[in-house]
């Protein structure tokens, strides 16, 4: 998926979808320190999540685990750590299935943790070279109206991806002025600017395509490639021109060129000359390994650091309570997640984007999440001798394959 998380500019670029994952799997220096189980902190549980659960965390993970489980399929897949090839099957297959095979025993998350503590090796991620801990930021599965045809205030497009795409192509203010009329590439017709940018910037999306007939059509919309050029933030652009803090955000900037100033929307977006394509999907939204994302277990890493379908465990905090469109009370967050998306702007083991799902309050977590936390990896137990304190991972090549 393509996403931003727009309080800091950061844009993420992925959603290249794959029959497995890639074969080469790469680590990069210093990415991750191995730890004993014994460090990891139990989770600060209330009632209500205990409850979550039994009521959905359970079948989330589960969920998560399975359709991670039908994209590692790739026996040449390795991930080269301290001079060790492990191999796919082990930290994803393995892995997982290890999880699977234990959500049934447990009652609470904490006795998931107490047993993944003793039986799985634990890797902390290095996070920032300052101090170490992670940057959490979120993404969503925004919904918007659409037609299937010009008219009214539906003017502004989504585009398929054109037959001519060559790298670079035309810049987003290009497309804006008309680059691609005419050409029946139109997937569908929105009846604002932003939300076809805010597509762009997440990845995918989901539209509620009017039929005319006053009926409406869901349609799953995901990446299909891009124009080539440099993404240019558009927070960053915000900021610089003086525009106040308050409409940094995904909520901020809807609320700014939608309400306040939308005169001004084509000034500032087109400094950004990247664009991206979609594709109506049966399902979706899809993650970079290739499954489809979980709300809450799914996350984006840096692919060059840690390998698609790694299972881990994330110990950040969440919006708790919400109001409109702001975060007015925020909770500890600790989740076993899986690693089955990537970005272009989740760069380094400090990089994290969590995926919250779609809906009201998706949209405020992804909009607002801006939290720093822990990120740990787990792998069952090798054949050979476990691998050292303080292993360094490294890229294995693997030729003819991204």
């Amino acid at each position: 998926m393509n996403r931003l998380a727009f309080q800091f500019g950061l844009l993420s670029t992925g959603l290249i979808l794959l029959a497995s994952i890639p074969a080469s799997a790469q680590g990069s220096s210093g990415s991750l320190v191995r730890i004993q189980g014994a460090q990891i902190p139990r989770f600060e549980m209330d009632d209500a999540d205990q409850g979550a659960f039994e009521a959905g965390s359970r079948e989330g993970l589960k969920l998560a685990l399975t359709r991670q489980l039908d994209r590692c399929k790739d026996d040449k897949a390795v991930w080269n750590f301290a001079g060790k090839k492990i191999s796919q099957k082990r930290w994803c297959t393995d892995t997982a299935n290890w999880f699977l095979s234990k959500l049934s025993q447990v009652n609470s998350l904490n006795e998931l943790l107490a047993l993944a503590r003793v039986e799985l090796e634990w890797y902390r991620s290095t996070g920032k070279p300052d101090s170490g801990e992670v940057q959490f930021t979120g993404y969503f599965n925004p919904i918007h109206k659409a037609k299937a045809k010009r008219e009214g205030a539906y003017q502004y497009p989504i585009y398929r991806l054109p037959s001519d795409l060559r790298s670079p192509y035309f810049t987003r203010e290009q497309i804006e002025k008309g680059a691609l009329s005419g050409k029946g590439l139109e997937l569908a017709w929105l009846d604002n600017p932003v939300d076809p940018f805010i597509m762009q910037v997440q990845g995918s999306g989901t539209i509620l395509m009017d039929q005319g007939d006053g009926k409406e059509v869901r349609l799953n919309i995901n990446y299909a490639g891009e124009n080539g050029h440099p993404y240019v933030s558009l927070g960053k652009v915000m900021r610089a021109a003086g525009i106040p803090e308050e409409y940094i955000s995904l909520q901020g900037i809807r609320k700014y060129f939608l309400e306040v100033h939308p005169e001004e929307w084509s000034k500032y977006s087109n400094q950004n000359p990247s664009y991206v394509f979609f594709k109506q999907d049966a399902d979706g939204p899809y993650g970079y390994s290739g499954a489809i994302l979980t709300p809450k277990h799914s996350i984006a890493v840096d692919k060059a650091v840690f390998p698609m379908g790694a299972i881990g465990l994330i110990q950040t905090e969440r919006p708790s309570v919400v109001s409109g469109d702001q975060a007015v009370a925020w909770k500890q967050f600790s989740q076993f997640i899986v690693a089955q998306d990537t970005g272009g702007a989740i760069k380094t083991p400090g990089r994290v984007d969590v995926y919250w799902g779609e809906g009201a309050y998706a949209e405020v977590a992804a909009g607002r999440t801006d939290r720093l936390g822990s990120l740990y990896f787990m792998l069952v137990p090798g054949n050979k001798k476990k691998l050292s304190l303080g292993s360094r991972g490294v890229p294995v090549p693997h030729p003819g394959r991204r």
